[in-house]
């Protein structure tokens, strides 16, 4: 990620819960953000799609586990070398443009599955390069994307989510290319 990062401690991301071992962290982390997904299902948060909703949904996904849950971070963060998600300085203004356009395609909704897909794996992408928290970006994106496709009128199957598919498209989309992300999407994107 990053190596001057206010967030850890001895390699170990600053949590609520005391733990000082990463692969403990893991694995509480796995256990509680299932259970908020979980809820979240059922009850998401109101909003307008915008940065301050998907930061609602980091919010209710990680609040029990870190003390920064729904902040954008304050640290560059990167996959590779190559794969440098959007500088923590322009997180307000690129999403600012994200969001509008998301907002002027009506969030997507009315279109045909074909159209929603290709729209879709375009704000999967962008979102993706913004990746506005230190942690967590990826289960937030997709419960704020899992809502507003139940919004629009249709249903993502993120339980058959291949991780390393996931993971190659949405490097692929960081220089640009949609096409992985459109393979990816287009099973798991189902009727309401």
């Amino acid at each position: 990620m990053t190596h001057d990062d206010p967030y850890l401690v001895n390699g170990v991301l600053t949590n609520e819960l005391g733990i000082t071992s990463a692969d403990a962290l893991s694995r509480a982390e796995a256990d509680l953000t299932m259970a908020a997904l979980l809820q979240l299902s059922v009850a998401p948060p109101a909003g307008h799609y915008d940065l301050a909703h998907l930061q609602e949904f980091h919010r209710q996904i990680f609040g029990s586990i870190y003390s920064w849950a729904g902040q954008l971070r304050t640290v560059n963060i990167f996959r590779t070398a190559q794969d440098m998600f959007c500088s923590w300085q322009h997180i307000g203004s690129y999403s600012a443009g994200v969001f509008e356009s998301l907002a002027a395609e009506n969030r997507l909704a009315g279109l045909s599955r074909n159209a929603f897909i290709a729209r879709l794996a375009h704000f999967y992408g962008e979102i993706n390069a913004i990746h506005p928290f230190r942690e967590g970006n990826g289960r937030t994106q997709r419960a704020f994307l899992g809502q507003l496709a139940k919004d629009a009128g249709w249903r993502i199957a993120w339980s058959d989510l291949d991780g390393p598919e996931n993971d190659r498209a949405s490097a692929a989309a960081l220089h640009g290319d949609e096409s992985l992300l459109l393979t990816m999407l287009e099973p798991l994107v189902r009727p309401r």
